[in-house]
């Protein structure tokens, strides 16, 4: 985990792993929180950078390296702008998530990414693992508990009217909680499409062709969001 100033307190996380959900959560809210007048923007998106280092599936995926060179322009506009970002995406997930019975809706959340091109994906799903061990369990035994999934899009990327898809992709990934674009993944995402009024994905359609559903339009030069080029 990135090192932090002891003022963050949203980077500061516990070993024990039912804290670490309640810990993640509040993350994401701090983070679609506008920044406070004398807020040092540079020094923001430095500890938001670091926050989704720690918390995604490759650290390394995380880069503003293609955006520019030095990063400064894109970090001063992330420290100013970024909860602006999430707050569009946590209304997209919201609806997403209102297809589901209160009981059965899966605990997400998310956050916009810069994501390098080397990673060759327009976002990602990291799930925090369903068994746990509580310091409370007898002997230390594994107890089930609720657990986060954390969704990475970059919004670069994708047009801001195809968000919905890009979000619906990768929560159908972390409801299905398997890897790849399989029979589980189908499922999520046709159910998330019909209820959002996004194209199904005709039955013919193959893992392949699911790997790119639903269809989403890129964006030619993703770098000129990050750099406060692009309106959203």
């Amino acid at each position: 985990m990135a090192s932090a100033p002891q003022s963050d307190p949203f980077q500061n996380r516990s070993n024990n792993a039912f804290a670490f959900d309640q810990t993640t959560q509040f993350q994401a809210i701090y983070w679609q929180r506008a920044p406070t007048d004398n807020t040092d923007s540079m020094l923001r998106a430095t500890g938001y950078l670091s926050v989704l280092r720690d918390l995604s599936i490759e650290p390394g995926w995380i880069s503003l390296a293609h955006v520019a060179d030095p990063p400064g322009e894109a970090l001063i506009w992330i420290g100013q702008h970024i909860h602006r970002v999430n707050q569009r995406l946590q209304a997209i997930l919201n609806d997403l998530l209102g297809c589901f019975e209160p009981a059965l809706r899966p605990s997400v959340q998310i956050f916009a990414a810069p994501i390098g091109p080397q990673a060759g994906v327009d976002g990602f799903c990291c799930n925090v693992p369903n068994v746990a061990f509580r310091r409370d369990s007898p002997r230390g035994t594994p107890c089930e508990r609720p657990s986060t999934i954390t969704l990475m899009v970059d919004p670069g990327r994708i047009v801001p009217a195809d968000w919905p898809g890009l979000v619906a992709h990768e929560l159908a990934h972390g409801i299905a909680r398997l890897p790849g674009h399989g029979a589980e993944f189908r499922r999520a995402i046709a159910h998330l499409c019909l209820a959002q009024d996004l194209p199904l994905p005709p039955p013919p359609l193959d893992a392949e062709g699911l790997s790119s559903w639903p269809p989403c339009r890129h964006n030619p030069q993703p770098e000129l969001f990050w750099l406060g080029q692009l309106p959203f």
